[in-house]
């Protein structure tokens, strides 16, 4: 994880008020599935959209796509409750 990447999920943690684990998630899958959500979240910030998974229990994570909107000076997105097994 590169030095903004740790730096990002450090300012999520700090937002949620959180101690739970905090990972950003990366790859074509999630995008793809979800690409009206990243398009979304794009229009309402910046063109660089983050995805960060807050893992709740063994099965159950929370999953915040974000983004900064500039003009504004805020924070931008959505969260999405998941159910994995």
């Amino acid at each position: 994880m590169t030095g903004m990447a740790n730096k990002l999920t450090g300012d999520l943690k700090k937002l949620l008020g959180s101690d739970m684990d905090v990972e950003e998630v990366k790859g074509t899958a999630f995008e793809g599935q979800y690409k009206k959500v990243i398009d979304a979240v794009k229009a309402a910030g910046n063109e660089d959209v983050k995805v960060f998974k807050v893992q709740i229990d063994g099965t159950r994570a929370e999953y915040y796509v974000v983004a900064v909107d500039e003009k504004d000076g805020r924070v931008v997105g959505l969260k999405a409750l998941s159910v994995e097994s």
